[in-house]
């Protein structure tokens, strides 16, 4: 048995279900510049990726000027977009809250945006840290979010399980020594870290804790004192 003392949540299509806006970004300010992104960009260059990576990597001809330029047209069509909350994230947040367990929203992310996106699902008080994309310098894959965000909480990484839905994301939570749940369906999660793979958060269910089935075994793991997920 594993016992966990936080739990951290990616925010793009882990706690809201903006995979679909954030793709229309970066497809319209791409198409703009006569490039056509194929789902193989999306998925490497695109979600859970710092904004510079992706400018790095899809518009590398441009200058850094019009590149700030791309940006800020992205930023300003993601950051007021209305999403919707993932499914049955909204009372694992409340449990969570419930039972004291320590909780952090690590992002790619920016402070304006979440605090929109936070605000918006009355969250502004969920989390008891919020690490965001200027926090630090290596964005996902690297591993340095998930460590600050439990440096912040004052525990140990390996006492952290992490929710993620991108595979830059998952390779992050796994390189932090961190226990990984993929949300959506990309089976690639599994192959990159991942423990197990979710559409959403509905099959999580209270009874004297969190049931979590975790593919056809039993996989128990417990967080804190009073949180039991088990499959």
């Amino acid at each position: 048995m594993k016992n966990f003392s936080a739990v951290l949540f990616d925010m793009d299509g882990v706690l809201i279900d903006s995979r679909q806006v954030i793709e229309q970004a970066w497809t319209r300010a791409a198409l703009d510049k006569g490039i056509q992104l194929t789902d193989d960009d999306i998925h490497m260059y695109v979600h859970g990726r710092p904004g510079q990576y992706t400018l790095d990597h899809i518009f590398h001809e441009y200058s850094e000027e019009e590149k700030a330029s791309i940006k800020s047209q992205v930023d300003n069509y993601e950051e007021t977009a209305d999403c919707k909350l993932t499914p049955g994230v909204y009372s694992l947040i409340k449990k969570l809250i419930e039972l004291e367990i320590p909780t952090a929203l690590v992002t790619s992310s920016w402070k304006e945006r979440i605090d929109y996106v936070l605000k918006s699902h009355s969250l502004e008080n969920a989390f008891n840290t919020i690490i965001n994309r200027h926090d630090v310098i290596h964005g996902k894959p690297h591993p340095s979010c998930y460590l600050l965000a439990a440096s912040q909480l004052n525990i140990n990484i390996s006492d952290c399980v992490v929710f993620e839905d991108s595979i830059s994301g998952a390779i992050s939570a796994e390189k932090s020594g961190a226990t990984c749940i993929g949300i959506g369906d990309d089976s690639r999660l599994i192959e990159n870290g991942a423990i197990a793979l979710y559409r959403d958060f509905q099959n999580i269910k209270f009874n004297n804790g969190l049931s979590i089935n975790i593919g056809s075994s039993f996989y128990p793991l417990t967080i804190g004192k009073e949180l039991d997920m088990v499959s």
